[in-house]
């Protein structure tokens, strides 16, 4: 293997959202390279079927069934697979669900409502529930990592797909996420990566594919299959990425978006000697908020 590809052997990996798709192909990757992995779903016959392959193909998997809008399902995860509280190496919060297409004023607000449950606080619980253990894996001595599944979406709107608006917030907050994340994990050793795949060949999509050769010629020749981008996934979390994408039709607007941002921002006056045009190193003294010690 190479030293992207080191060897996961001896290491504990859980997985939400396992069942079918990217979820199931990170889950899959994540055992080739020796990671005993916790399958974990609500879809309990995917989740199965996901285990059995894994354990099939001489990895090792067990399935533990829990919703991530649930924060009594995900408590339990962690004893229902036999976990230590420091056993812990890697959580992959992969969630998806809603079914939020359309623009904005489209969208009803109890589906709008619903997408963000799951995408937003589904992604916030999975955080929240295993950082402990992330944490505690991490003090004592062995790597701890953390993969947010985000989407192109999070890092932009692209124009090459048609409005899903509410879907396209939910992706990007898991940026948001992220990066608050690796600020709060940042003395801790555990790193934070998201990954930022475009089309992926899913169960799903394949098909939406076949249902219409309009679509198909659209989608096809931009998508990427699910263990290539699960493989992608995998190598930008051992290489502690702060965004791993996958796919080089993301490039053009997300770094249209950047360059939007900056213009707005460049326009500011410059503030202190070192937050220069050539590189203000992005840190700063958290002891230095006014509010510190009054909230």
């Amino acid at each position: 293997m190479s030293a992207v590809e080191m060897s996961l052997d001896g290491q504990t990996a859980l997985v939400t959202g396992a069942a079918t798709g990217v979820g199931k192909a990170i889950a899959t990757e994540l055992a080739r390279r020796g990671a005993f992995v916790v399958v974990s779903d609500i879809d309990d016959d995917g989740g199965r079927k996901t285990t059995a392959d894994i354990n099939g193909s001489g990895g090792r998997a067990t399935y533990v069934h829990a919703d991530v809008t649930s924060t009594t399902d995900l408590a339990g995860v962690m004893e229902a697979a036999g976990i230590a509280q420091d056993g812990l190496n890697i959580v992959v919060a992969n969630v998806m669900g809603g079914g939020a297409y359309g623009s904005i004023w489209e969208t009803d607000p109890e589906t709008a409502r619903r997408t963000f449950d799951i995408m937003v606080f589904g992604v916030y619980n999975v955080i929240r529930a295993f950082a402990p253990a992330l944490t505690a894996t991490s003090r004592s001595g062995s790597p701890a990592r953390l993969l947010v599944v985000g989407s192109e979406h999070s890092l932009g709107v692209p124009p090459h797909v048609f409005p899903a608006s509410v879907y396209t917030t939910a992706k990007y907050a898991s940026l948001g996420l992220v990066d608050t994340a690796r600020r709060d994990f940042a003395a801790t050793g555990v790193s934070v990566t998201l990954l930022a795949p475009s089309w992926v060949r899913t169960e799903k999509l394949v098909e939406l594919i076949r249902s219409s050769r309009e679509l198909a010629e659209a989608i096809e020749p931009n998508a990427q299959n699910a263990d290539e981008v699960g493989r992608r996934a995998v190598d930008g979390l051992m290489r502690g990425d702060y965004i791993t994408a996958t796919n080089p039709v993301t490039r053009g607007f997300a770094l249209e978006h950047a360059r939007q941002i900056m213009a707005s921002v460049q326009t500011l006056h410059i503030v202190g000697a070192s937050d220069d045009a050539d590189g203000h190193d992005g840190t700063g003294d958290i002891a230095q908020c006014p509010v510190v010690g009054h909230m």
